[in-house]
């Protein structure tokens, strides 16, 4: 919104408005447009400022009413698998993402909007934390490998040299799922062959065709990056 409509003014706020109001039937073009808008998990300062000034006021909020309500409310982004069900009430958004569908898991980035690799999905996650607000640590971070990024012992010691930079950064939690998205595919279509498919979800694994169907569709869609 602040990039399309109050600065680049592409849109007006009425026809963003209008776009969200049908879900997008009939504004594809509008869609497209917020869809390939800068987006937090791409280590772009522009998205992360923002990323980091949410951060804040939601630190800010907890903080304030924690003392009113004389409770300690703790901030903490790891919904598990509550973005699925949460999705299934929030209608359409402005970030191109249709209504009813998962939200973003955790501190992960929307499904497909880290286009700029897993490096900078870890720095983008860095830059929006307040290091000195008590309730910064409590971060789950999602992220899919292609199995050819990590083969060998070559993919390895790029895999080790990820970790590292994550533990460098003093990030919370990752976690990763090394699956091709065609496999997962696969997997749906035919799950008497994929029984022992075991996936990472959001703090525990599980097999994947066990989990219901919203929650296969969004790991699949999201990003598989092809290196580390």
């Amino acid at each position: 919104m602040k990039k399309l409509v109050f600065e680049d003014k592409r849109i007006t706020a009425a026809q963003l408005k209008e776009a969200l109001e049908h879900n997008f039937e009939g504004y594809e073009a509008i869609r497209q447009m917020l869809v390939n808008a800068p987006a937090y998990g791409n280590d772009d300062d522009y998205t992360d400022e923002i990323g980091k000034l949410l951060d804040f006021e939601a630190q800010e909020f907890t903080a304030r009413y924690g003392k009113e309500l004389d409770v300690h409310m703790d901030l903490r982004l790891v919904p598990f698998t509550s973005h699925v069900p949460f999705g299934k009430v929030v209608s359409a958004t402005p970030n191109g993402r249709l209504a009813y569908t998962p939200l973003s898991d955790g501190s992960s980035a929307s499904q497909g909007a880290d286009k700029n690799g897993p490096t900078a999905v870890l720095l983008s996650n860095y830059k929006t934390k307040n290091f000195d607000r008590r309730d910064h640590a409590a971060r789950l971070l999602n992220v899919k490998l292609s199995p050819s990024c990590v083969k060998g012992e070559e993919g390895t010691e790029k895999l080790v040299h990820f970790i590292e930079s994550w533990r460098d950064l003093k990030l919370w939690h990752l976690q990763f799922n090394v699956l091709n998205t065609d496999t997962l595919r696969e997997a749906q279509k035919h799950p008497e062959l994929y029984g022992n498919l075991l996936v990472r979800i959001a703090g525990y694994s599980a097999y994947f065709t066990e989990l219901s169907k919203d929650l296969q569709d969004d790991i699949i869609a999201r990003t598989e990056h092809e290196a580390v």
